[in-house]
């Protein structure tokens, strides 16, 4: 990652010189114009650890080690070609890139495969795809985005990373609870904040951070974590979350919830050194179970500044609004058309029926989504998206396998394989061009294309060739072949 470039603003300077103090405010401003150490989140659904590690650094000098206490961390040691976001493993979702401190939240919700998980502030998806590896694709994950051009965003990195237990929700955070009032069992509110932790990676904060734009977010971020607690359980954990590092974004806001709602702060153990949350600073003093809270230090992490405070719920407050109706429950129903699809999946490409049913589906118009066999996550459907398309049928009815389902299914699949060795043409077949080998000649139908042992995605054969079905999303992605000058 390139170095921040842009000096920190005279307002920041003076509001971390008040809460640090002058000698922090100065290495701070110092380390924003570092280069960041770059890690990444391997994908335990999709890959080994072992021969990730191997794979990036044969295929294109990138060394890794491990970080302990942190599953699936890995720390970027040597990167000198820039490569990391550019590998094929990354196109295919075998790893995200992360930074350290983004995956502590998640570890501390601690989701569970059998359990509702709601992100309330779910885009560009790093953590709620980390949700989804901790839940093994099961059990209901809810992703909320409110702003339509991050909807985009979040929903390519679920397709990449083959999150299937999740459902897209697109609604103001804090009506949330209007719909699911005390519905999940853990909440994480990462809640849009003015970013102060994240200076050494978004060195534009400094160009319009003040502190009156801090009193607009505060008063988004209240109703947001007050929705959030209506919409828990009793007995259930939230997790508020920011990366900047004011106290009014921060330990004020957990203040402020604590006396007028049935919350109690939980301790929070952390895997990197951290502080507590601040209960007094100035003139202020708050109630000390905010000491609870933890502050990461980006001095003293080497990543992001963040916060986080762990919540449980107490008692019942349950009020049932007017959108609530328990009779509108998510029904999967295999209509013809998706028994079809199903079936020829197992024709074509081997996959038993077995593996098949141990998953849900649903079609709309035509297109086949694939959903956790668990998927209990609401009781109507107001989702952008719920699964992950997998399939579809074209007007007569022939199958056509998408790259999602073959990524998904890449372990059972049996029959309807193209190997390739040709890094050339595995570059083609990524730009969604034609490949054309010995191999192509004289075949037809559909294959899934296999590289180094791992599936890559899905085509048809054409006179000569195989055109490939590489979704077009992923096309955009500048993507360097492994060994390749």
């Amino acid at each position: 990652m390139k170095k921040n470039t842009i000096p920190l603003s005279e307002n920041i300077i003076s509001y971390l010189t008040q809460l640090y103090g002058e000698d922090w405010a100065g290495r701070y401003c110092t380390y924003t114009g570092d280069a960041p150490i770059d890690y990444i989140r391997y994908n335990s659904e999709k890959t080994e650890k072992a021969a990730l590690i191997e794979s990036l650094k044969t295929g294109y000098g990138i060394e890794l080690s491990e970080v302990d206490g942190i599953p699936y961390a890995l720390r970027v040691v040597l990167d000198e070609k820039r490569n990391l976001g550019k590998t094929i493993e990354h196109i295919t979702g075998n790893y995200y890139i992360q930074s350290l401190s983004s995956m502590l939240p998640p570890l501390v919700l601690d989701p569970q495969p059998d359990e509702r998980v709601l992100d309330m502030c779910a885009a560009p998806g790093s953590k709620t795809t980390m949700l989804a590896q901790m839940m093994h694709n099961k059990g209901s994950l809810v992703a909320n985005e409110i702003q339509h051009n991050r909807v985009g965003i979040l929903t390519f990195n679920l397709e990449r990373m083959s999150v299937f237990n999740a459902a897209i929700l697109k609604m103001p955070g804090e009506q949330i609870a209007s719909f699911y009032p005390e519905f999940f069992d853990r909440i994480l509110v990462d809640a849009p904040c003015s970013g102060l932790g994240i200076l050494q990676k978004k060195g534009e904060v400094s160009s319009w951070w003040n502190e009156e734009l801090i009193k607009k977010l505060t008063f988004i971020q209240q109703k947001l974590l007050i929705s959030a607690i209506k919409a828990l359980k009793p007995g259930g954990t939230l997790v508020y979350s920011t990366c900047t590092l004011t106290t009014e974004e921060n330990e004020e806001m957990i203040n402020s919830v604590l006396t007028s709602y049935p919350v109690e702060l939980q301790e929070v153990t952390l895997p990197v050194e951290s502080s507590t949350g601040f209960s007094e600073f100035g003139q202020k003093v708050l109630n000390s179970e905010v000491r609870k809270c933890r502050r990461l230090d980006p001095l003293v992490t080497k990543s992001e500044g963040f916060f986080v405070a762990k919540l449980q719920k107490t008692e019942s407050m349950e009020r049932t609004p007017k959108h609530f109706s328990r009779e509108r429950q998510t029904k999967f129903t295999r209509n013809p058309l998706i028994k079809k699809a199903l079936e020829m999946i197992e024709q074509l490409f081997g996959v038993s029926a077995d593996i098949l049913d141990s998953y849900d589906y649903y079609e709309r118009a035509l297109d086949i989504f694939m959903v956790s066999k668990d998927w209990d996550g609401g009781f109507f459907t107001p989702h952008s998206r719920l699964g992950l398309k997998i399939a579809a049928l074209d007007k007569y009815g022939n199958l056509i396998f998408h790259t999602n389902g073959a990524q998904i299914l890449a372990k059972h699949i049996t029959n309807g394989i193209l190997d390739c060795d040709s890094t050339e043409s595995v570059r083609i077949y990524l730009d969604g061009g034609i490949v054309k080998t010995a191999d192509t000649i004289n075949r037809k139908g559909q294959a899934v294309l296999r590289f180094k042992g791992k599936i890559l995605g899905t085509g048809v054969f054409v006179q000569g060739g195989f055109k490939s079905r590489f979704p077009r999303a992923l096309r955009t992605q500048t993507i360097t072949m492994a060994n390749a000058e």
